[in-house]
C-alpha cells in the first residue's frame, strides 16, 4: 500500500479474492482517515504488542473468576466464542472427517487436544470485520433455500448476542487480563425476525393417547407430560419440582427459589393454576411419593454447569413418544409448554399465557410461543334480497 511517498506490505490473511479486495479497502479508508501509524497499529501490530494480548483460554479462564456470570451460562457463551474463534482460524480447513470428529473425542484426548488449540488462539483474532465476516460466511453456507437460510440466521444471531455478552462493560470492567480491542464495537446484530411458534398437534388427542399408553406403562413419563402441558413448566422446573411447591388444595404450583433450583429469570418465579383434571393425576401421585420431588430420579446437581436433569431417562422416553406421535419440533417437551400457553392466551389472552409462562416480555410469548388457535374472520354474509339488490345496482 503507497500513501503519502511509503510503501507498505500488509498481508490480507485470505485466499478470498472478495474478502481480500474489502479488507485491501478498508486499510486505504483507514490511512486517508487517520494516518500510518493508526493503520499500522490496527492492521499491522508489532509481533510483541501481539503477545500482549490474552489468549482465548486466558479470557475464559479470567471470566470464570471474576465475573458474575453462572457457570451454566458461561459454558454456553464459551461454546459459542470458541466455535466463532475457530472458524476465523480456519482451524478446521482440510481436516476430513474423521480428523474433524477427533473435538468430540472426551476418552482418547482428541477433545483436550482441540481446546487447547482453540484455547491458545489470540482473542485479538477476533476483530469487528472478522466478527461480520463470519455471520457472512455461516448464513452464506446454508445456500439458497429460504427456510435452511432463515434458520442458519438466527443461529448466526444467536451465537453472536453469546459472544457479544462476553464483551459487555459489566464483564470486561472486571478483568484483569491484556484485552484487545472490542471486536464487537461497530458490529450492528441483524434481527432475524421471531421464530413463531406453530402447532402441528391436538392437545386433547395427545393427552388421550397420553391416558391410555402412557399412565400405566410409563408413569412417570406421563407425570412429565402433565407438568409441562397443564402446568406450561419448563423441564428444568418440573425435573426439580418439589412437593412442598405444590398445593393440591388449591390447585396450585408455586414456582420459585429452592435449595435445588434457581428460577431463570425474577419473572419466573409465578404461581400456576391447575385444572381439577390436573389437579387429581398429582393427587395419584402423591400418594405413592417417597421423596421431597413430584418427579422420580436421580439426585439433583446444583453445581452442574451444563444441562442436567434428575429425570433424564423419563425425560428420553418422553421425547421418543412425543416424536411417534408426530410432534415434530426439536424441543418435543417444550413443545408441551407453548402449547399450554396457546390454550391459555386462546381462553384468557395473552397477558395471562405470559404470566402461565413466566415470561419477562409479552413480547416472547407473543412471537414464540403463542400459536393462533382460534378462526377469525370478515363477516359479510347477506341475506338473498340484499345480494340481489347489490347485483342490480350501481355496483356501489
Amino acid at each position: 500500500m503507497r500513501y503519502l511517498g511509503r510503501d507498505v506490505w500488509f498481508n490480507l490473511e485470505t485466499a478470498n479474492a472478495a474478502a481480500a479486495a474489502v479488507k485491501a479497502r478498508d486499510i486505504h479508508l483507514s490511512l486517508v482517515a487517520a494516518g500510518w501509524e493508526p493503520t499500522l497499529e490496527r492492521f499491522k501490530p508489532r509481533p510483541e504488542a501481539k503477545a500482549e494480548v490474552c489468549t482465548v483460554g486466558e479470557f475464559l479462564a479470567d471470566i470464570g473468576r471474576r465475573a458474575h456470570l453462572k457457570s451454566m451460562t458461561l459454558r454456553r457463551y464459551a461454546v459459542k466464542l470458541r466455535k466463532m474463534v475457530a472458524d476465523v482460524a480456519k482451524l478446521e480447513d482440510g481436516l476430513k472427517k474423521k480428523a474433524r470428529r477427533a473435538k468430540y473425542d472426551y476418552v482418547n484426548g482428541g477433545r483436550a487436544a482441540w481446546l487447547a488449540k482453540v484455547d491458545g488462539q489470540p482473542l485479538s483474532i477476533l476483530t469487528p470485520e472478522a466478527v461480520t465476516a463470519w455471520r457472512n460466511g455461516y448464513v452464506a453456507k446454508a445456500g439458497a433455500d429460504p427456510v435452511a437460510r432463515k434458520s442458519a440466521e438466527r443461529s448466526a444471531a444467536s451465537y453472536m448476542r453469546c459472544v457479544r455478552a462476553l464483551f459487555s462493560p459489566d464483564v470486561l470492567s472486571v478483568l484483569q487480563v491484556k484485552l484487545p480491542a472490542n471486536p464487537f464495537a461497530g458490529v450492528k446484530l441483524k434481527d432475524p425476525g421471531p421464530q413463531r411458534y406453530y402447532s402441528d398437534i391436538s392437545a386433547e388427542w395427545l393427552l388421550a393417547c397420553a391416558e391410555s399408553e402412557l399412565r400405566q406403562g410409563e408413569p412417570q413419563a406421563f407425570l412429565g407430560l402433565t407438568l409441562a402441558l397443564w402446568g406450561g413448566l419448563r423441564r428444568k422446573e418440573a425435573d426439580l419440582l418439589t412437593w412442598k411447591q405444590v398445593d393440591l388444595r388449591e390447585g396450585k404450583i408455586h414456582i420459585r427459589r429452592t435449595e435445588w433450583f434457581e428460577p431463570k429469570t425474577e419473572e419466573s418465579v409465578r404461581v400456576v393454576d391447575l385444572a381439577p383434571a390436573a389437579v387429581e393425576v398429582l393427587k395419584g401421585f402423591k400418594n405413592g411419593a417417597r421423596g421431597e420431588f413430584v418427579m422420580t430420579g436421580g439426585e439433583p446437581n446444583p453445581t452442574a454447569s451444563y444441562d442436567y436433569y434428575r429425570c433424564d431417562c423419563t425425560w428420553r422416553k418422553l421425547v421418543a413418544w412425543l416424536k411417534k406421535k408426530g410432534v415434530k419440533q426439536a424441543k418435543a417437551v417444550h413443545g408441551l409448554r407453548k402449547e399450554s400457553g396457546s390454550l391459555i392466551a386462546s381462553d384468557y389472552g395473552i397477558e395471562a399465557a405470559r404470566h402461565h409462562l413466566g415470561h419477562r416480555d409479552i413480547r416472547t410469548t407473543s412471537a414464540h410461543y403463542v400459536a393462533k388457535r382460534k378462526r377469525v374472520e370478515v363477516g359479510l354474509a347477506l341475506r338473498d334480497g340484499e345480494l340481489k339488490a347489490l347485483k342490480g345496482g350501481a355496483g356501489r
